[in-house]
């Protein structure tokens, strides 16, 4: 593991760690309830968690990250999401209008569609409800007056998605991105075709629109028509897990022997790494984003500490020789891996 990387853990470790200890020894001088309960006033303190559909594997671990934390640090959490065919920037820009109506005392809010979402997180924040931004908005959170960004550096994760390709002798990539305006995947795929045309190979973006991307067969068909269009591609990058075992379908329709990574692990996809059939899986634990995200905005309303940067949770990346390790986790905590 490259130093810088190590020490970026450590920092991340030592930030969390810090703020568990300040949490435990400090005591609030205007607190009249019990320590624990989290409020002034006796009563929990709420949060709301404002993310993806929970079709998606991937958001059913960020559901039980957040589910986890309000258990384990005492917080009332509510998670709002759209259905896996209206998850747009206004669905999400509305979903934020809720949040806000119903006065939390903190919002947890993944920015996938900035220019829907930017001017409702900033109305929250104008209206004294502290925001952390997860996963996506990691170029902008601060501008926008969130507390601190809980995620990965998209453009970290493209090249190390693509650094692992070309270890394994792609030369001509595919990007598959399934969420055309979402700037952390765009960054991702931006990452990945950079990357690998300064090893010395090429790479392009096949951008399918969300609306389609819950259909597998439109996913499928789609890949498939980027391959048979171009017969160099031998190696195929996807944003998200489903679409990882379109491509792997597409694959196998057409005869193709292709280097296959995906964007987020899931039970398929771990399984087909296992089998070989998938190369490898980039995991960002979105489980650690909600639960971190609910963790800062507690420590934030309670005692007014938080992060005073990034808190990065991967990318790990997860091969053939790792991938078992993932699945037996999973048959003890479900979910907990964005793995369905």
């Amino acid at each position: 593991m490259p130093r810088l990387r190590r020490s970026r853990i450590a920092l991340i470790a030592t930030v969390v760690a810090t703020t568990a200890v300040t949490a435990a020894c400090t005591k609030r001088s205007d607190s009249t309830g019990s320590h624990d309960s989290g409020g002034s006033s006796g009563r929990k303190l709420s949060v709301i968690v404002v993310s993806g559909p929970l079709s998606d594997p991937f958001f059913g671990a960020m559901k039980t990250g957040a589910d986890n934390a309000g258990k384990e640090l005492n917080v009332s959490t509510e998670y709002l999401s759209p259905t896996s065919t209206d998850a747009s920037g206004p669905t999400l820009a509305r979903l934020m209008q809720a949040a806000v109506a119903k006065k939390p005392d903190a919002i947890v809010v993944g920015n996938f569609f900035p220019a829907a979402q930017d001017p409702e997180i900033k109305a929250a924040v104008k209206a004294g409800i502290p925001v952390v931004v997860i996963n996506s908005g990691q170029s902008d959170w601060k501008q926008l007056g969130a507390l601190a960004f809980v995620g990965i550096e998209p453009v970290v994760a493209g090249t190390r998605s693509d650094e692992q390709s070309a270890k394994l002798g792609v030369k001509k990539g595919l990007c598959v991105n399934t969420v055309p305006g979402n700037p952390a995947l765009e960054q991702l795929c931006q990452g990945y075709t950079d990357t690998l045309k300064k090893s010395g190979g090429t790479a392009s973006e096949l951008r399918i629109p969300y609306q389609d991307a819950t259909n597998p067969t439109k996913v499928t068909q789609a890949i498939e028509g980027a391959l048979k269009a171009d017969n160099s591609i031998d190696g195929v990058f996807t944003t998200g897990s489903i679409v990882a075992e379109s491509a792997l379908t597409a694959a196998d329709d057409i005869g193709r022997k292709l280097t296959i990574g995906s964007g987020d692990p899931s039970t398929k996809v771990l399984k087909d790494i296992e089998a070989g059939k998938i190369q490898y899986a980039m995991d960002q634990q979105p489980y650690l984003q909600t639960y971190y995200g609910v963790l800062i905005a507690k420590q934030y309303v309670q005692y007014r500490i938080s992060p005073s940067g990034n808190v990065l949770t991967g990318p790990l990346v997860i091969d053939k020789d790792s991938a078992a390790a993932v699945l037996k986790i999973n048959e003890t905590y479900q979910g907990i891996r964005g793995a369905a």
